[in-house]
């Protein structure tokens, strides 16, 4: 099926953004802003769609609970700029609210990337994660060394200098136990997109993924 958007357009109107990041240039380009978001939403709509198939967590989710709003809270930050230059959205059981292993797309000036995973958990939860790798860690890494996992996907989780406690530090899976988070990303280029059906692809390619959400996810049930 074709994009609904044009992702070569998306992208060059992200870098005005960037460079005229105030109210008064987003003003005067909003119309062109709002026609982009709106065939970038219908994309992510799609994507939505597609995971679904194969993926019961995200069905239900609409387009509005997963995407990210364009305005930066800028109350408590010292970058005052109004907007981000990017696109993004959260495909997954509550979408841009959840606290569970999650697929997310991020469409920007400084990165291209689709990910899966689990954003910063509390202590609590981060805990029984760890648990649960040191518990089962031949299924843990069946699925993280999965050749559909390790051909597309890295890390790019901030980790501990140390082991953490509890755990001794010549521990077989020291590398995983010492993460913060766990997530999986695909770094992507423009050429990407050069194709009128990288929904679709992009579908195909976050589909790996969805073992490892179910691992992680275990803690939650």
């Amino acid at each position: 099926m074709k994009s609904a958007s044009n992702m070569h357009e998306i992208l060059a109107f992200l870098r005005q953004l960037a460079i005229n990041n105030d109210r008064t240039w987003f003003k005067s380009h909003k119309d062109q802003y709002d026609a982009l978001r709106s065939a970038w939403e219908q994309d992510m709509g799609r994507l939505i769609a597609l995971v679904s198939e194969f993926d019961p967590q995200a069905r239900g989710l609409s387009i509005k609970d997963s995407v990210y709003r364009i305005y930066r809270d800028i109350r408590f930050s010292h970058d005052k700029r109004p907007y981000k230059d990017y696109f993004s959205g959260v495909i997954g059981k509550g979408g841009r609210h959840t606290v569970q292993s999650c697929y997310y797309a991020h469409f920007g000036v400084q990165e291209l990337m689709l990910c899966g995973g689990i954003w910063w958990p509390e202590k609590s939860i981060l805990d029984q994660l760890r648990g649960l790798i040191d518990a089962e860690p031949e299924e843990f890494l069946a699925i993280v060394n999965h050749p559909d996992i390790t051909s597309r996907y890295q890390w790019m989780s901030q980790s501990l200098k140390t082991m953490p406690k509890g755990f001794p530090k010549d521990h077989p899976l020291a590398q995983y136990l010492k993460m913060k988070e766990y997530l999986l990303v695909i770094h992507l280029d423009e050429s990407y997109f050069d194709c009128e059906d990288w929904v679709e692809r992009a579908a195909a390619d976050l589909q790996p993924l969805k073992p490892l959400h179910d691992f992680l996810n275990y803690v939650f049930e």
